[in-house]
């Protein structure tokens, strides 16, 4: 990589010096400061501790520099003797009982000088001209108080003596290698985190000062460039380990990346930047193991007045927002009362108090009024964060009971980040909207001045379903919906095939027709499958190459379950167990994923019970099953309040006409201002099949022609519903209160072919029972029937009336002429005709096309869910 980055960056293919700032060995800093911890209450431990640490670091050292003791020898007496320093030191920190900070540092910094020594003695054995820069001699700054600041903390910068390091770094160049480079320019390894105080104090520039010192020396240096080399492809969109979508990002502005340093992106340290800044050096954010990707390039400024003239960064306008981040741990502290209305100074006083008690603000959220003010800080400093404001507030509080200082922890703060946001409307509606839609509470906001940040806090808990949420609303990932389906039967077993072949040919990305392509970002996961007995849950969702099985068969959950691939370590990934429907709910409603779906295809009372709950919990839910809509008048009442006083949804167009836009159809007729006073129709695909059968086969018999819309997957599960009309009351009453009227089902006017109180015809024993009863009881009666029609020239259909003006609907055979809209219906069609004040009798709104079948249904019920989820999207 040296090398590469050498022959890269020289002019005329020439090799130019290249540094190398380095870090301390994985964990090794921190196994440095528990040698120093760990000498306060057991000195023993902390020599055996150190011995370990320093053995590590020469073990390292002689497995990349073999049988070469002229080199390692060097670097292993400064490792020993650094060593017996900080054991010396021990003694020190047991009579004291506790350790001072500056010891701590000096201990601290001692993995970055040893690495630095290591990777010189490798470069030297592998034939480079090398040396290494222990930065405690060049890099001065000024005196501290020492410590060494949390990981990823954006804490004040600590600004080098520029002059002073300047003057050194120079001289000991000139020492090291003259002023003419030789025939090979040389590479300098240097210590990164560690400095030296202008008293000569070695201390650092605090937790992850390795990129500081490298952007220190890079404007020293006068570099054209500097490369961070990480474990991940740049700086990310999202946090990928909560938002797996997540990819790098391109470019940045030194803006945009310093809001993310600030906002929890760990990537780069907010420090970092100001000098490259200062000197104009654009930052590359690579990958270590992957260094032919590109990464994230940083440079230029975000604000049009600070501008560079050379900086090339095209704001896209369809993505205004480059990424998100995240703080996790934080606590909300608020001081309220109505008597601060008006009241001048209480935010002085109050940040005044924090300051006193060394309490980091990381935003602020506050009322013009000064009614209440909020702050975030760091969860470790709530306590004494709210305690300072009691004080400082001690006498107001105790005059006035309503003024209160509240902590409230267990929270998170995400931001949304990019130059874009600027001047670009409807950034904040679509964060929150997003947010609202996966059901995560906002807490407090704030929005920077910049207008590049605008930062949410939200309770811990949502964090990830937030941050996925937020990152598909601005299209920085696919929109994935966790998808529940109950009822494993023919219409359920549709559903999975169709849903498998969709996701297989959006993954495939070759789609040119516009409505596939608008498909693309969405991804449905099916995580839960139930049948009766049990119930498949899928922690990842059901993999859709061994879902799609393209055959009309009923889905076989345990046969479903054997035919999965296991892997090794996941076994709890794909579970399956007995059917649990709370459990089946709580698995489904995942923090993981902020959108929802349950797709009822059973045909059960008990299931249709269980859609409040659902959408009061946010699920939202698609039911081909009518016992919802044609239920109890009170239950569908409460169940569409539902609906209309949240974002959530229940969609169940497929209930009546499978893909036919029925509902949809009559919706838009009455949204445009149109007054409906009759619909009719043939609504059951099994009396259509049957009838038209009848007319063109005048020698079948009725129940011949129903064994035959059995095996066209006709009927409803218990065929009694088709031949008592109760599946068409249902979808006529559906259509009813869509228009209302506010009946029930037993309001209903329904004509039956067949006697009441024949047994069950759901067992195959039954099955012969219930075709022996249509012999002897409705084959000549539908023979006469259709006799009677023939005779007047005309023909018999099952028409469902709807009289909006009357207020009654009515089902039942009908006699129709052959010319009419229902007398030319072939097979299974569904038609519906609509009269209103636009539509005449003479000329009524028709919609016409094949409406039942397992394959339609399903066909309907994914249509929906498609336009659900992209509305979820959106």
């Amino acid at each position: 990589l040296l090398r590469s980055e050498s022959n890269r960056n020289g002019p005329d293919g020439n090799n130019v010096p290249t540094s190398a700032i380095v870090s301390a060995c994985g964990g090794m800093t921190d196994e440095l400061v528990s040698v120093v911890t760990t000498s306060i209450l057991d000195p023993a431990e902390a020599e055996k501790k150190m011995q370990a640490t320093a053995k590590r670091q020469i073990d390292i050292l002689l497995e990349l520099v073999p049988g070469k003791p002229e080199l390692t020898d060097p670097v292993i007496a400064n490792i020993r003797n650094d060593a017996d320093g900080v054991l010396a030191m021990l003694t020190a920190v047991k009579l004291m009982r506790g350790v001072p900070p500056q010891m701590l540092e000096l201990v601290a910094g001692l993995g970055e000088v040893w690495s630095a020594q290591t990777l010189a003695a490798y470069l030297q054995f592998a034939g480079e001209p090398c040396e290494w820069l222990d930065a405690r001699d060049i890099l001065i700054v000024p005196e501290t108080d020492g410590g060494l600041g949390e990981k990823g903390q954006a804490i004040d910068t600590i600004v080098p003596l520029w002059d002073e390091t300047s003057a050194l770094l120079q001289g000991w160049w000139e020492k090291k290698f003259g002023t003419s480079g030789g025939a090979k320019a040389p590479f300098v390894i240097i210590t990164g985190f560690v400095c030296s105080t202008s008293s000569g104090r070695p201390t650092t520039l605090k937790r992850s000062g390795s990129d500081y010192s490298a952007t220190i020396f890079a404007k020293l240096l006068g570099a054209s460039s500097v490369t961070m080399w990480k474990n991940v492809n740049g700086v990310y969109t999202a946090d990928p380990r909560r938002v797996p979508d997540a990819f790098s990002i391109p470019q940045l502005t030194f803006d945009e990346a310093m809001e993310l340093a600030y906002f929890g992106g760990q990537v780069l340290h907010p420090s970092a930047m100001i000098p490259c800044i200062e000197g104009r050096i654009p930052v590359l954010v690579k990958n270590v193991f992957n260094p032919s990707h590109p990464g994230t390039r940083v440079y230029g400024r975000g604000d049009a007045w600070l501008r560079w003239d050379d900086q090339d960064d095209p704001i896209d306008p369809v993505m205004p927002v480059k990424a998100l981040t995240s703080i996790e741990k934080i606590a909300l502290v608020t001081l309220s009362g109505a008597s601060f209305l008006g009241t001048h100074g209480v935010a002085r006083r109050m940040m005044e108090a924090l300051s006193s008690v060394s309490v980091n603000v990381i935003l602020t959220s506050q009322g013009s009024s000064e009614h209440s003010i909020t702050v975030a800080v760091d969860e470790s400093q709530a306590d004494i964060a709210a305690q300072s404001i009691e004080q400082a507030f001690s006498v107001e509080l105790s005059r006035d009971s309503e003024i209160r200082v509240k902590c409230r922890k267990a929270c998170s703060i995400l931001a949304v980040i990019g130059e874009g946001m600027k001047n670009t409307t409807n950034i904040s509606g679509r964060f929150f909207s997003a947010l609202g839609k996966a059901k995560c509470n906002i807490v407090a906001i704030a929005q920077g001045s910049s207008e590049r940040n605008i930062s949410a806090v939200v309770d811990r808990e949502d964090l990830s379903r937030a941050l996925r949420a937020a990152h598909a609303g601005f299209t920085l990932s696919k929109v994935i919906v966790s998808v529940g389906i109950i009822g494993a039967g023919k219409v359920g077993t549709q559903l999975m095939d169709q849903l498998a072949s969709f996701q297989l040919r959006t993954e495939a990305k070759n789609e040119k027709i516009p409505a596939l392509i608008e498909l693309r970002g969405l991804s449905l996961e099916v995580r839960a499958v139930c049948d009766v007995d049990k119930m498949l849950l899928a922690e990842h969702g059901l993999p859709y190459n061994n879902i799609l099985t393209g055959s009309d068969k009923v889905c076989n959950l345990e046969q479903l379950f054997a035919g999965l691939p296991k892997t090794k370590g996941a076994e709890d990934d794909i579970r399956l167990v007995d059917t649990d429907m709370t459990a089946f709910e709580e698995f489904l409603d995942t923090k993981r994923i902020p959108h929802k779906i349950i797709v009822d295809c059973t045909a059960s009372e008990e299931v249709a019970d269980m859609y409040e709950g659902w959408l009061k919990r946010g699920i939202n839910v698609i039911s081909p099953n009518k016992k919802m809509g044609a239920g109890s008048l009170e239950r569908y009442r409460r169940v569409m309040e539902i609906k209309r006083d949240s974002e959530v949804m229940w969609f169940y167009d497929s209930t009546v006409g499978a893909q036919l836009p029925i509902i949809s159809m009559l919706h838009d007729v009455l949204q445009t201002g149109d007054s409906i006073s009759l619909v009719e129709g043939s609504l059951s695909g099994t009396f259509g099949y049957i009838l038209d059968k009848l007319e063109r086969n005048p020698e079948m018999k009725f129940s011949e022609a129903f064994v035959g819309a059995q095996a066209a997957d006709l009927l409803e599960p218990d065929p009694r519903e088709d031949l008592t009309g109760q599946d068409t009351a249902r979808k006529a009453l559906i259509l009813a209160r869509e228009l209302g009227l506010e009946l029930e089902l037993q309001d209903v006017q329904v004509e039956s072919i067949v006697p009441a109180g024949f047994g069950s015809a759901t067992t195959p024993e039954s099955w012969e029972e219930l075709l022996a009863m249509l012999r002897s009881s409705t084959d000549d009666l539908v023979a006469a029937k259709m006799k009677e029609s023939k005779d007047k020239g005309e023909v018999l259909r099952y028409i469902s009336k709807i009289d909006v003006k009357a207020g009654t609907v009515t089902v039942g055979l009908r006699s129709v002429s052959r010319e009419s809209t229902f007398g030319t219906l072939r097979e299974y069609e569904t038609v519906v005709q609509v009269v209103s004040e636009r539509y005449t009798p003479t000329t009524p709104l028709v919609l016409r096309g094949a409406g039942a079948g397992s394959m339609v249904t399903a066909s309907g019920v994914f249509a929906t869910m498609l336009r659900l989820s992209r509305r979820l999207g959106s």
